[in-house]
């Protein structure tokens, strides 16, 4: 990766795993001016479309965007995987669907017009593993 000391990078989902991980990575490379960590405790909230542009106007203001990285999603909320179409739950899914795929749209609606065009930006996406094939053998998950 070249040097974007001069960029900012974003890690939207920093409160898990992956993207705590990665938002400290990136803050130890020194390779970006700062990184912003934001997640739900910081009042980002992916299904809420307000609180996602209301992130982006915040972070027009400092250093241009040269890295977004969204590491959101969610695999369950104490739900178990269906086995079996009787046992999908409609309103469980939407939920899915509105934080696994609509949220990181709604990411990229708002930020991407904040990455420069007069040279490399990276806007990435990972989600929860809906698809996963860890666990192909037991079915479920959509």
């Amino acid at each position: 990766m070249t040097d974007r000391a001069d960029l900012a990078a974003v890690v939207i989902g920093a409160s898990g795993g992956v993207g705590a991980a990665l938002a400290a990575a990136l803050g130890a490379s020194g390779r970006f001016s700062v990184v912003h960590a934001l997640s739900r405790e910081t009042g980002l909230d992916l299904e809420q479309e307000d609180s996602i542009a209301a992130a982006a106007r915040a972070l027009a203001a400092g250093p241009a965007l040269g890295l977004v990285f969204v590491a959101t999603g969610v695999l369950h909320s104490g739900f178990e995987p269906e086995r079996s179409y009787r046992t999908l739950d409609a309103d469980h899914m939407a939920r899915d669907h509105r934080i696994n795929t609509i949220g990181p749209a709604l990411v990229a609606k708002h930020f991407l017009p904040l990455l420069p065009r007069d040279r490399r930006a990276v806007f990435a996406a990972l989600s929860a593993r809906v698809g996963s094939i860890g666990d192909n053998r037991l079915g479920g998950w959509h």
